[in-house]
C-alpha cells in the first residue's frame, strides 16, 4: 500500500535478500491466481512483510519455483511456492487496496476523485471475492474506515484518534484464532498501522498543505509551512513508541522461519524509514526506479 516496510539490504545475507524477493514475486502470483492481474499492480513491500509474518510459524520453507510474469516474460524468476500464508496475504492485500480506493474517493476532488471511482468500479469484483473469504476482517476494516472518514470530515486535530482508526484496519488482518499468538499479532499490526499512518501523514505534509487536504500532523502542530524541523523530536517520539511496541510483540512470537529477515525489517528497516521521512531524504523503493527491486 505505502511501501515503507522494507528491509535494509546491506544488512541482509544474500539468501535473505533472495528470500524477500521470492516472497514478493510469490505474492504477486498468488494475487493474480486468485484475483487476476488488476490487483497485482498495487502490490507493496508492506504486504510482502505481512506474508512473511503470516508464515513465520511454519517449520519449513518449500523450495522456490520458477515462474514467468508480465514483467519477466522470457525468463523464469524464482518465486516462493504457494502456501496458506501467501493466499491469506493475497486476500488481505485486495481488501486493504480496495478500501484505500474508497478512502481516496471520499477524500479527493477533480481528476483524482474520478480515478478513485474508476478503480473502485474495476476492483469491485475482486473485493467481493476477498470479502467472502475474510468477512470478519472486512467488517472491521469498514467500521474503522468509516470512523476515520468521520474524523477527517470534522478536521480532527488528534493524531492518536486518526491513527487509531487506521491501526484498527491493519489489526483486522490477523486471523481470529483465539490464542495468545493472535493477541500478539494484533498488537503488532495495530502499531504497524499506527506507525504507517503517522509516517505517511508526515511525508505528505507539503502536498496536503498545498491542496488543503486533511492531515492530522498539520492540525496537531498548527503548521503554517511544510518544514518539520521544529516538530521533528515530538513526532519522532510518537513514532518510536509504536516501533517499540512492534519490537516487543515480535520478541513474544515463536518464529520458526524467516526470523532474521523479519527482524531486519522491524529493527532496522522501519526505524530507517522513520529517520528518512522526518529528514526529507526518503525515496520510494530506496531510490530504485523499478518497483519491487530492493
Amino acid at each position: 500500500m505505502f511501501g515503507y516496510i522494507r528491509p535494509v539490504k546491506p544488512e541482509l545475507r544474500v539468501k535473505e535478500a533472495d528470500r524477500f524477493q521470492q516472497v514478493y514475486c510469490g505474492l504477486c502470483h498468488a494475487i493474480r491466481a486468485r484475483y487476476g492481474r488488476f490487483y497485482t499492480y498495487f502490490l507493496s513491500y508492506d504486504m510482502t512483510f505481512f506474508a512473511l509474518v503470516a508464515g513465520c510459524g511454519e517449520q519449513t520453507t518449500d523450495p522456490p519455483c520458477g515462474r514467468r510474469c508480465d514483467a519477466h516474460p522470457l525468463t523464469k524468476r524464482p518465486c516462493a511456492s504457494a502456501d496458506a500464508a501467501l493466499e491469506l496475504a493475497a486476500d488481505v492485500s485486495v481488501l486493504l487496496t480496495y478500501h484505500k480506493f474508497r478512502d481516496s474517493l471520499a477524500d479527493e476532488t477533480g481528476p483524482k476523485r474520478l480515478l478513485a471511482g474508476l478503480l473502485c468500479r474495476i476492483g469491485r469484483r475482486g473485493y467481493e471475492n476477498a470479502r467472502a473469504r475474510l468477512p470478519e476482517a472486512d467488517r472491521e476494516m469498514v467500521h474503522a474506515l468509516d470512523d476515520l472518514q468521520a474524523l477527517e470530515r470534522e478536521r480532527c486535530a488528534s493524531m492518536d484518534r486518526a491513527a487509531d482508526a487506521s491501526a484498527r484496519m491493519t489489526a483486522a488482518v490477523v486471523p481470529p484464532t483465539g490464542d495468545a499468538r493472535e493477541r500478539v499479532l494484533r498488537q503488532m499490526f495495530y502499531h504497524i498501522g499506527r506507525w504507517v499512518y503517522l509516517l505517511d501523514a508526515a511525508a505528505d505534509v507539503q502536498e496536503d498543505m498545498e491542496q488543503g487536504n486533511y492531515n492530522p500532523v498539520v492540525l496537531r502542530y498548527g503548521l503554517h509551512t511544510p518544514e518539520l524541523t521544529e516538530i521533528k523530536q515530538p513526532l519522532e517520539r510518537t513514532l518510536e513508541r509504536s516501533l517499540a511496541d512492534i519490537c516487543m510483540a515480535f520478541d513474544l512470537l515463536e518464529v520458526r522461519r524467516d526470523a532474521e529477515l523479519i527482524r531486519n525489517i522491524i529493527f532496522l528497516g522501519m526505524p530507517a524509514a522513520t529517520r528518512q521521512v522526518l529528514d526529507g531524504t526518503y525515496q520510494t523503493n530506496g531510490g530504485w526506479g523499478k518497483h519491487g527491486s530492493l
